[in-house]
Order: C-alpha cells, then sequence, then structure tokens
C-alpha cells in the first residue's frame, strides 16, 4: 500500500485567508479602537473643563463668568455646549463670597462625569 504525500493544490488560498481573516477582522477591532479613544477624549475633556472652570470660578465668583468659561472650553476641546451638563456648588457659603467657602463643579456628557473641588 502507498501513501501518497501530495497535498491537493492551495494556490491562492494564501491571499484569500489574508483578506479575510486579516482584514474583515481588523474592522470590529479598529471600530472598538476608535470608540475607546473617543470615550478617554470626552474623559480628559471633561477632566480639564472642570479644572479649569472651578479655577476661573474661585478666580472671580460669577456663575455666568463661570458659564461662560464651560462654553470656551467645551468648544476648544469640540464638545457641543448644548450636550454638557454642569453644576456648580459652594458650602457653607452658597455665593461662594466668603474666604472659607468650598466649591465644586461636576461637568457630565452622557455617562461620563468629572468633578473639581477647590477651597477659596
Amino acid at each position: 500500500m502507498k501513501f501518497s504525500t501530495k497535498t491537493s493544490c492551495d494556490n491562492g488560498s494564501a491571499i484569500i485567508d489574508l483578506i479575510g481573516f486579516g482584514v474583515l477582522l481588523q474592522i470590529p477591532v479598529l471600530m472598538f479602537a476608535t470608540a475607546a479613544i473617543s470615550t478617554q477624549h470626552q474623559s480628559f475633556a471633561l477632566e480639564a473643563i472642570a479644572r479649569h472652570a472651578i479655577r476661573a470660578h474661585t478666580l472671580w465668583p460669577d456663575k455666568q463668568n463661570t458659564s461662560q468659561v464651560v462654553k470656551q472650553l467645551a468648544s476648544d476641546f469640540g464638545l457641543a455646549y448644548s450636550s454638557l451638563e454642569w453644576e456648580l456648588s459652594c458650602r457653607p457659603d452658597p455665593e461662594c463670597k466668603k474666604a472659607d467657602s468650598i466649591a465644586t463643579i461636576e461637568v457630565k456628557l452622557g455617562p461620563l462625569s468629572a468633578r473639581a473641588i477647590h477651597g477659596l
């Protein structure tokens, strides 16, 4: 009995495998990586907005001024101001005018949020 060591012809199958597995399987990986990078960018942007907005409020404790700072920073980071939610609170003085007040700002964009706290 003779056993044959010849295999069937595989000409061209490496190219098909490369296209099928190499390219088509990379598309979901690239989509996931793009989404992760976008989420990270938004997270860093929220942290920077919260940090700079609380500093601006500390220097000039006026909510309208803080609103302008948040609006400008959102524009600088490529975020829509209308999609942001932010809340500023001060304790024990709600006006943030006393020297012992602690100001807190929380900035939200969908499920992401960032908080900054600063003493006056």
